[in-house]
């Protein structure tokens, strides 16, 4: 194999942009760089830790192979596909393995404050009023059904965006910024679950909103209430205090429900085996997934499956004489 090559995103000091999409101050190329790895023969490098890539928001679309992302605190192991955001500061390296493929887009943070609402977290006219602000701010580690509808959007949005970093065009700006909020939209609809945890429970402590960060990150490797406090700097009965304020329930019946919402979404979406399937959710014996999903959903996943295919299947039959 040959020697990992490393590759260092360009630098770019913080922007203001003027109101009008067409009268940047600066071109967009210095506010969004896109790389796309398209199998690469080696393990290849990204470095973001330097201080003049504070202003920086990383979004990373894996299709195929793995990559590990670095941050302050942790790190992130993907299984394609998968899709990451990375709000600003976090990220310090990134890797994808030989024969991967995907993209990695680096965005000022300025960019995305502009098209994907204010720094204050107001609400955002362009969005639709979706929090696109607060997913912006928040890491995010989301899977994409293979081949689903979700997977091809994200696919067209990410090189949409290099397409215009390579044209420069004008209105570059204001396209990329379309695609960004096409990007984190669909953030928000990948991580549902979480989005109706925090709207349901307001905004919580700050330990309890660490808590679902992490919880996003590590929840398919199975980590116990004590490894989560240890990640958070706090101890257990601060921990399941706090959770416990915020939701009426103990911390490991939230992780337990996290795990549950991925099994439903991939029994749903995806067309793997349902051993395939408790094998990415970090499960090392099916029949134990089986057992635990049954505990908690009153029916195998094999069931559950069938059950809301036969559901689908009536709901399309309805509008079967549609043209």
């Amino acid at each position: 194999m040959s020697p990992q090559s490393e590759r260092h995103i360009p630098v770019s000091s913080p922007v203001r942009l003027s109101d009008n999409p067409f009268e940047d101050l600066v071109p967009v190329t210095a506010q969004a760089v896109m790389d796309r790895f398209d199998h690469p023969l080696s393990v290849q490098n990204w470095v973001m830790n330097d201080p003049g890539r504070r202003d920086r928001c990383y979004a990373v679309l894996l299709l195929s192979g793995r990559a590990q992302i670095g941050l302050r605190q942790g790190t992130i192991e993907c299984r394609a596909p998968a899709l990451v955001w990375l709000p600003l500061g976090e990220t310090q390296r990134f890797a994808v393995s030989a024969g991967g493929d995907g993209y990695l887009l680096s965005v000022a943070d300025d960019l995305v404050a502009r098209h994907c609402g204010d720094v204050g977290g107001g609400a955002n006219p362009a969005g639709g009023g979706l929090p696109l602000r607060f997913a912006a701010d928040t890491v995010h580690n989301v899977i994409p059904a293979e081949n689903s509808e979700n997977l091809s959007l994200l696919t067209h949005s990410f090189e949409a965006i290099r397409l215009e970093l390579m044209q420069n065009a004008l209105g570059a700006s204001l396209v990329v910024g379309a695609h960004l909020q096409i990007i984190l939209t669909m953030v928000l609809r990948l991580a549902e679950g979480v989005m109706e945890q925090r709207d349901k429970h307001g905004p919580g402590s700050i330990t309890f909103q660490r808590f679902l960060q992490v919880l996003e990150l590590h929840f398919r490797e199975h980590w116990n209430v004590a490894e989560y406090a240890t990640a958070l700097g706090v101890s257990e009965r601060r921990l399941g205090s706090a959770v416990l304020r915020a939701t009426g329930k103990p911390p490991l019946t939230v992780i337990h429900e996290r795990v549950l919402r991925e099994a439903c979404m991939r029994l749903e979406q995806s067309p793997l085996g349902v051993a395939q399937i408790a094998y990415g959710l970090g499960f090392r014996d099916p029949a134990y997934f089986s057992r635990f999903f049954k505990r908690y959903m009153g029916e195998a996943p094999g069931g559950y499956r069938r059950l809301r295919r036969a559901a689908e299947r009536v709901r399309d039959d309805t509008f079967a004489a549609w043209p």
